[in-house]
């Protein structure tokens, strides 16, 4: 059923609470005895007491590297020979997806343990078994699965709740309801090759967090804007990071055909300077109307991803990346798009440039 592709569910442990970064020491220690920790200056000068106090408690020895580098082969392989050098048993990713998917990339290269700490629920990257890789231009290159799965994932609440902006909450969330869409894509091109257990129970769980993304997303934004401490926030953090990133895991031996993802792809390729404005998950979100237009979705339910996508200050419209909608340019996004997608499907290119309308 899977040509020999395992399944890696996520991580070995899943730590999210308030203080779960005193952990980290002692999570380090069920792996080895040694650890590089790969970070940036910002998120380093809020963590770095507590990381260091708590490896230290541990008798963990650790070496920190702020790198601000891409998420690029060149990146993985630059702080994989740092690895090497510094013979660290465990690699650490502490800070936002970019940094988490350096340090997949380095541990992969290097069959170290992995264990990631995210200061946000921009993305589900700290729990997923798979890493995106930039070309040296800024677009994306290609998706990799690690060969073991992250060894430990630590949500610490009073960074990712308490001390993150929650425009990277609504980010989170507008990435992982693409899911659902994008799946729904996935079986009804690929159809009986597309029906595996595994990418039928990701699909049920895609529905599960979309759904209640639709009821309890705009209430999560406000909580997370007021820092209020609630089991309804708490909920939705854990939908964006590990519930979508099982959905991404669960998938692994199968195939997934995504025009909202793929329509991100596009943008970062063909227009950088909107890419370094704007979220992940945010250009992803903005693409969402436009796969449900693609997949055929009751107008109904497009209207209500729209609108809610709008509340949360997702832009709905390309001309709110700050990208000029000329022929010319439109025509660019499409062609990318499609090219990503099923390029030999003629029929599918019409169709992505009658629903285009519904972004513009």
């Amino acid at each position: 059923m899977l040509d020999g592709n395992n399944i890696q569910v996520g991580a070995g442990r899943y730590a999210q609470c308030h203080g779960a970064l005193k952990q980290i020491g002692q999570e380090v220690s069920f792996c080895g005895k040694t650890a590089y920790i790969v970070t940036d200056s910002t998120v380093w000068s809020k963590t770095g007491h507590i990381v260091k106090e708590s490896m230290e408690k541990s008798g963990i020895r650790f070496t920190v590297d702020e790198f601000d580098g891409p998420s690029t082969q060149k990146s993985f392989e630059w702080i994989a020979k740092r690895l090497r050098d510094t013979g660290s048993e465990v690699v650490v990713g502490l800070g936002g997806g970019k940094v988490i998917d350096i340090a997949k990339g380095a541990g992969n290269l290097t069959d170290r343990k992995i264990i990631t700490a995210p200061t946000s629920a921009a993305t589900c990257a700290a729990y997923a078994v798979l890493y995106v890789t930039y070309g040296e231009d800024g677009s994306v290159a290609c998706s990799q699965f690690l060969t073991h799965e992250i060894s430990a994932v630590l949500v610490d609440l009073d960074f990712v709740a308490d001390d993150c902006p929650a425009r990277y909450l609504a980010s989170g969330i507008a990435d992982a309801m693409a899911k659902k869409p994008e799946f729904y894509f996935t079986m009804l091109n690929l159809g009986a090759e597309g029906m595996t257990a595994t990418s039928e129970v990701a699909t049920g769980i895609a529905d599960y967090t979309y759904k209640n993304y639709i009821k309890k997303a705009l209430q999560a934004i406000e909580d997370a804007k007021n820092r209020v401490d609630s089991a309804l926030l708490d909920d939705v953090i854990c939908m964006n990071i590990m519930l979508t990133g099982m959905v991404s895991d669960l998938s692994t031996g199968g195939k997934q055909l995504a025009i909202a993802h793929n329509f991100y792809d596009a943008v970062c390729c063909l227009h950088r300077e909107a890419r370094k404005n704007f979220l992940h998950g945010e250009i992803v979100g903005l693409a969402i109307p436009l796969q449900m237009a693609v997949n055929g979705s009751p107008q109904k339910e497009t209207d209500e991803a729209k609108t809610l996508l709008a509340a949360m200050g997702i832009p709905t419209r390309i001309e709110q990346l700050g990208i000029d909608c000329t022929p010319e340019t439109v025509r660019e996004l499409i062609d990318y798009t499609h090219r990503k997608t099923i390029p030999e499907d003629k029929a599918l290119y019409e169709k992505i440039k009658e629903c285009m309308k519904v972004i513009m």
